[in-house]
């Protein structure tokens, strides 16, 4: 079901719906979602994209145990609620709510600072992409630390998160065993790519492009033996130190299957630089 830009959403009309599947409200001028949203007991996917005014999601939304795609792009959506994980925590059983969701994307959530640890209870996430959300950092407290969210994440995606400085330890982690696929692009600020990363056993493709002050792989990289691909562009200390039989650590690399590596030149990376600017 797809709604026009000049569309009410109300209450009346979604108890007609009441076994609706599919469900987009791209461009709609919603500040919030009706209350009457958790009734949408079958619903599984949900895009609420360019839906600049919304404010903030009904507590309501938290009981749609089939939703398994939900779509945040471009939201005005200032956090994840506070108010998810006061619910997570008093739950008798804990994963009632969003407990099918497979796909999260976060697109252009400017204001968006941190994810909840209520992403814990998320034990069907799969994939999660986070795009453009240029004040978050994605940073746990340091007693949060020892406590890995026990998540199954497949593939885990970052796009011009101009604020992240480090990778999110507690959230990758708890993902060790099934996280295939990673790619972080337009990082500036990530300097150095942590040394447990060598955890993710089940790594086979890491792309790293755009994160020109990254300067070298983690020691060791040799242990993730079901790396397959790496793929390597636009940064420049990456690619001097790894250049196909030339860096002095391709041989740590050497055994991959497939590498990639481009650089960039000086016109490239001013475009880059120019779009990157615009986008502030």
């Amino acid at each position: 079901m797809m709604f026009q830009r000049n569309q009410r959403l109300s209450t009346n009309l979604l108890s007609n719906f009441k076994y609706l599947r599919a469900l987009k409200l791209r461009y709609l001028p919603l500040t919030t979602l009706p209350n009457s949203f958790g009734a949408l007991k079958h619903l599984k996917d949900l895009d609420l994209s360019q839906c600049r005014g919304l404010q903030e999601l009904p507590r309501s939304f938290y009981k749609l145990p089939s939703l398994q795609s939900l779509n945040l792009e471009d939201t005005g959506l200032k956090q994840l609620p506070d108010s998810v994980q006061r619910m997570f925590t008093t739950l008798p059983d804990g994963m009632q709510y969003l407990k099918s969701l497979q796909t999260l994307v976060l697109f252009d959530c400017a204001k968006l600072v941190s994810l909840p640890r209520s992403l814990k209870f998320l034990s069907k996430l799969e994939n999660l992409k986070i795009t453009s959300c240029r004040r978050i950092n994605l940073e746990m407290d340091p007693e949060e630390e020892e406590d890995y969210l026990q998540l199954s994440l497949k593939t885990f995606s970052l796009f011009q998160l101009r604020a992240l400085r480090d990778l999110p330890r507690l959230l990758l982690q708890g993902s060790s065993s099934t996280l295939q696929q990673i790619q972080i692009t337009w990082c500036r600020q990530l300097s150095v790519l942590p040394a447990w990363l060598l955890n993710l056993t089940s790594l086979q493709e890491l792309r790293i492009d755009g994160c020109k002050n990254l300067s070298a792989l983690p020691e060791g990289i040799g242990r993730l033996t079901n790396l397959r691909q790496l793929t390597i562009v636009g940064c420049p200390q990456l690619s001097k130190r790894y250049r196909q039989n030339e860096g002095e650590d391709w041989h740590k690399i050497a055994h991959i299957q497939k590498v990639h590596i481009h650089h960039v030149s000086a016109d490239e990376e001013a475009s880059t630089d120019a779009e990157f600017t615009d986008e502030d």
